[in-house]
C-alpha cells in the first residue's frame, strides 16, 4: 500500500478561506466515564433559550476569498504540485442546524490546524474551501460545481442532509468527485450511487433507527408508536425502526408525521394524543431537536405520565436542551440510542478542541462534531496515501485503505505519524473520534451501538450492541 514520495519544492503561496459563523455560544461539557464509551454521541449545550440562540446563530454565514490553486496536478503525484491543496466544504451555516454547524467548522478548522502543523498533504499546506449551503438543496447542487473546479481536489466534503447530497450527485458536476458526508444518513444515498463515489463517516438511518427499535424489542416492548417529522433523515429512522420491530414479532401502533421544522400554530398535542392511543409500550419521537422539546413539554402538561421510562429519543435529540426544557425528573428513564463512538480518539479530539477554543466555540459533545473532524483527516490521509488529489479511482482506493484494516492504528492528533508510516510504505488503519470509520462496499460505516438512559439529566450508557 505505500507510496512513493519524490519531494520537488517550489515556493507557493496558500490562502486560508474561512468561515465566520458569528456568534459561537455553550459550554463544554466534562468528558465523565459513564459516557466516554459513546464517542460521537454528544450532548448540546443549547440552554433553555434554545431556540433564541438558534435564531440568533441563523445569522451565521460564509465569509469566503477566492483564492485559486494555478498548479496542475500530474501522474507523477502529489509532491510535483505547490501551492494549497483546496478541499471544498459544503456546510449549513444559516437555517435550523446553524447553532451546531458552528461547532462542526470549529472541529474540521481544527482538524485542518493539526495535519498543516505536522506538514500538510507532503509539503502542500491544506486549505478548507467552507461554503454556506443554508439548509438548501438547490444552494447545496449550485455550489457544487464551484467547489469542483480546477482549483479545488476531487474531493467534496458536505455536512449537508441526504436531501441536499442527493441534489449534488444529481447536478452537473465539471469533474468526477469522491464525496465524502459526516451528516447525510439517508439510505437513498447510498443506493442511489451507481459508481462508488459516496462515503460517509455518520452511520445510516437503519443503524439508528433498527438499533432503537432493536434496543425497545430487548427491553420486552410488544407494541411501539412512532412520531416523526417530514425530512428524508427522521423519516428514514422511523421507517427501519418500524421495518425492525415487526420483523422481529413487535407491532406498530401509529406512525404520526409532522412539519420537520418547527412551526409554533402546528397542533402538537393532536399528534402526540394519536401516538397515544392504547398505550404503547414505547413510543419513538424523531423529530427537530426544538420540535422534540414542543412534544415532550405537550406530553408533561397533559400529565401523561404513564410513559415516563417508554420514550425513546431519536440521537438527535441527545441533547442537555431536553433535560433542561422538559424537567429532570420528568425526563428520567427516557432512552435512545446512538453510534458508540471510539473512546480513545473521542477523548483526544475533545482535549485537542479544549485546548485550541476553550469555551469559545461550542460544545464539542454535540452530534456530528466527531464526525466531521474525521471526514476531514480520512479525506487527507487518502490524498496522502494515493499521492494525487484529482485521480478518483486512486482516491476511491486509498480511502478504503487508509480507514479499514489492515494496518497500523492511527487516530486523532496523529496525522505526522501517520504520513510517516505512509511513506514507509506500510499500511495504516484510521480509527476516529467517531469510531472504527471502516467503509464497506457502499461506502457506508457500520459501528456499534450504545443504549443510553436519562438519569437526573445525564446520559448515561446501559449497554453497547450490534443491531
Amino acid at each position: 500500500m505505500g507510496t512513493m514520495f519524490d519531494m520537488v519544492e517550489e515556493e507557493g503561496r496558500s490562502n486560508m478561506r474561512s468561515f465566520s459563523a458569528g456568534k459561537r455560544t455553550g459550554t463544554l461539557l466534562s468528558v465523565v466515564a459513564a459516557i466516554a464509551v459513546q464517542g460521537a454521541c454528544g450532548s448540546s449545550s443549547v440552554t433553555p433559550s434554545a431556540d433564541a440562540e438558534m435564531a440568533a446563530d441563523a445569522t451565521a454565514a460564509a465569509d469566503v476569498t477566492t483564492v485559486p490553486d494555478t498548479t496542475i496536478e500530474t501522474s507523477t503525484g502529489i509532491n510535483a504540485v505547490t501551492g494549497p491543496a483546496t478541499v471544498g466544504f459544503l456546510m449549513p451555516a444559516t437555517g435550523s442546524l446553524a447553532d451546531q454547524a458552528v461547532v462542526w467548522v470549529a472541529a474540521v478548522q481544527l482538524a485542518q490546524t493539526e495535519i498543516n502543523a505536522a506538514g500538510g498533504l507532503m509539503g502542500r499546506p491544506l486549505v478548507l474551501d467552507i461554503q454556506d449551503s443554508k439548509m438548501d438543496n438547490a444552494t447545496a447542487a449550485a455550489l457544487a460545481p464551484t467547489l469542483l473546479d480546477d482549483a479545488h481536489a476531487s474531493f467534496l466534503l458536505t455536512a449537508d442532509g441526504t436531501a441536499a447530497v442527493m441534489a449534488v450527485m444529481q447536478a452537473t458536476l465539471p469533474k468526477p468527485a469522491i464525496l465524502l458526508a459526516s451528516t447525510a444518513s439517508g439510505d437513498e444515498l447510498v443506493a442511489g450511487d451507481t459508481t462508488d463515489s459516496v462515503f460517509r463517516t455518520v452511520a445510516s438511518v437503519t443503524l439508528i433507527g433498527g438499533g432503537t427499535a432493536r434496543a425497545a424489542l430487548d427491553r420486552g416492548a410488544k407494541t411501539m408508536a412512532i412520531l416523526e417529522g417530514e425530512n428524508p433523515y427522521t423519516l428514514g429512522c422511523g421507517a427501519a425502526a418500524a421495518a425492525y420491530f415487526q420483523q422481529y414479532g413487535g407491532t406498530i401502533t401509529a406512525t404520526v408525521q409532522f412539519p420537520y421544522a418547527p412551526d409554533p400554530n402546528y397542533p402538537y398535542s393532536t399528534d402526540l394524543a394519536t401516538a397515544s392511543v392504547g398505550a404503547p409500550d414505547a413510543i419513538y419521537l424523531v423529530p427537530h431537536p426544538s420540535v422534540g422539546i414542543t412534544f415532550l413539554k405537550a406530553w408533561t402538561a397533559a400529565g401523561a405520565g404513564k410513559f415516563a421510562g417508554q420514550w425513546y429519543l431519536n440521537e438527535t435529540l441527545r441533547t442537555s436542551a431536553i433535560p433542561n426544557n422538559v424537567g429532570v425528573t420528568l425526563t428520567n428513564g427516557m432512552r435512545g440510542v446512538c453510534p458508540a463512538g471510539n473512546a480513545a480518539g473521542y477523548s483526544a479530539m475533545l482535549a485537542a478542541f479544549t485546548a485550541a477554543y476553550g469555551t469559545t466555540s461550542g460544545d464539542p459533545t454535540i452530534p456530528r462534531v466527531a464526525e466531521n473532524y474525521d471526514a476531514v483527516y480520512l479525506m487527507a490521509l487518502a490524498i496522502a496515501q494515493a499521492g494525487t488529489s484529482t485521480d478518483v479511482a486512486a482516491l476511491r482506493i486509498a480511502l478504503r485503505a487508509v480507514a479499514n484494516p489492515p494496518g497500523e492504528q492511527v487516530g486523532p492528533g496523529e496525522f505526522a505519524r501517520a504520513i510517516a508510516l505512509i511513506k514507509a510504505g506500510k499500511d495504516i488503519n484510521y480509527e476516529g473520534a467517531s469510531g472504527t470509520c471502516d467503509f464497506d462496499d457502499q461506502g457506508n460505516v457500520n459501528p456499534l451501538m450504545a443504549e443510553w438512559e436519562l438519569q437526573n439529566g445525564n446520559f448515561m450508557v446501559l449497554r453497547t450492541f450490534s443491531p
